[in-house]
């Protein structure tokens, strides 16, 4: 009687974590992007098509502020992706692009702790291959660009409260060259650019035997456009010799 008691006890209890969703799945990993308008739902839908056709079945998650109707709340959930409503972060700069008014929400992915990694892509970007392997990046990963500075479009974070709120802490002193997130990250992370190259698909053993870098430079193909096309008129990285993929942004 006192072994039926206990087994009826378990049971119950099972099911009271089912009910409350804590025996439920959680992916660790999870795609992200930003939403604050309209303007670039379709962009989004895109993007997560993109990410699904190369097989991934990672959680794709599109934070979303109250400029967003619920028109295109709805098709992006029936597009697969989870919508989480935010807040706008307030832009710190008065010398700023009128369309830069909510870029520094962006920062809002770096407290997305119930996450173990996240990748960052902006809405108008495409994956037209594979890019799982960048969740094997460091605490923080982003791409130079054009110049010396990193590109805030796409992005490898280990989200943290405590940077996040380090970065509330300094982004009201910190300058931003672009009036916007990325000008602040780069001034955030001023040494990134002698951050190591990220070499995707080590074995486990190389990778566990030594520290974890805090920042990693992605390779140029991570993060793509026709501008870096046009310098040269080729791309001056060999895709189908690196292995890497591709994301070319539209013109």
């Amino acid at each position: 009687m006192a072994s039926l008691a206990s087994k009826l006890g378990f049971l119950a209890v099972l099911l009271s974590l089912v009910a409350t969703g804590i025996g439920e799945r959680s992916d660790p990993e999870a795609y992200v992007t930003l939403l604050y308008g309209d303007e670039f739902l379709l962009g989004v839908r895109v993007l997560g098509k993109s990410i699904r056709d190369t097989g991934s079945e990672k959680d794709m998650v599109a934070l979303v502020s109250d400029g967003v109707s619920d028109f295109a709340k709805d098709l992006l959930q029936a597009d697969g992706w989870k919508v989480e409503l935010i807040s706008l972060l307030a832009n710190p700069n008065q010398v700023r692009p009128k369309r830069f008014w909510g870029v520094y929400t962006k920062l809002k992915i770096f407290n997305m702790t119930r996450y173990k990694k996240v990748v960052y892509l902006d809405a108008d970007t495409i994956v037209v291959k594979s890019i799982e392997d960048l969740f094997q990046c460091g605490r923080f990963c982003a791409n130079l660009k054009h110049s010396e500075r990193l590109n805030s479009g796409v992005m490898v974070v280990e989200p943290s409260a405590t940077l996040f709120e380090d970065m509330m802490r300094q982004v009201n002193s910190l300058p931003s060259y672009t009036g916007g997130d990325q000008g602040f990250l780069n001034s955030y992370y001023a040494d990134f650019p002698n951050a190591h190259l990220f070499v995707p698909n080590l074995s486990a053993e190389i990778r566990n035997s030594r520290p974890q870098p805090e920042m990693e430079r992605l390779s140029t193909l991570y993060n793509a456009d026709v501008g870096l096309y046009m310098l040269a008129n080729k791309w001056m990285v060999d895709e189908r010799a690196s292995g890497h993929p591709l994301h070319p942004r539209p013109p």
